[in-house]
């Protein structure tokens, strides 16, 4: 359920973007304090918890954040982003900061020219980052998300 309910709150960060900046916190699953906070539009700002390890990528234009807090005390969220960079210079910027982030679990996948990149502690597995780099058709720019979670801190 759980799953549904953050999947709901994505779909509605997309819908909402370029509405100019809104600010929406709802329960994912209600009475034990997890909560999201959803932002998005054309001011939005980088998520407050956004990791050393999961950096924005340099001139993006963010679309929409997500900020959670989840049960045991576990935070993480998303960027939806926008740049005019191409998905193979987004991959090899991530891929650096990547091999620097001290995360040893990692994938690389390609699906139709649309990248996944993934890394986690070895230790936690629950502490990681995934980014997906999907290139914009008939443009030289991507379109990135990029999701973390800093597990059990």
């Amino acid at each position: 359920m759980r799953t549904l309910g953050l999947s709901c709150v994505i779909l509605l960060g997309f819908a909402l973007a370029g509405c100019g900046e809104r600010e929406t916190r709802i329960p994912v699953d209600g009475g034990n304090g997890e909560n999201v906070t959803l932002r998005s539009g054309n001011l939005v700002k980088p998520p407050a918890n956004l990791p050393d390890f999961a950096p924005l990528y340099p001139g993006a234009r963010i679309e929409s954040v997500l900020e959670g807090n989840g049960s045991a005390g576990r935070k993480g969220g998303m960027v939806a982003f926008r740049t005019s960079d191409s998905a193979d210079k987004v991959a090899a910027y991530y891929r650096a900061r990547l091999d620097a982030s001290g995360l040893p679990e990692r994938n690389d996948i390609n699906l139709n020219g649309a990248l996944i990149l993934a890394a986690s502690a070895a230790e936690d597995v629950d502490r990681g980052v995934q980014i997906s780099i999907a290139p914009i058709p008939d443009s030289p720019g991507s379109y990135v998300t990029l999701t973390y979670n800093l597990g059990a801190g």
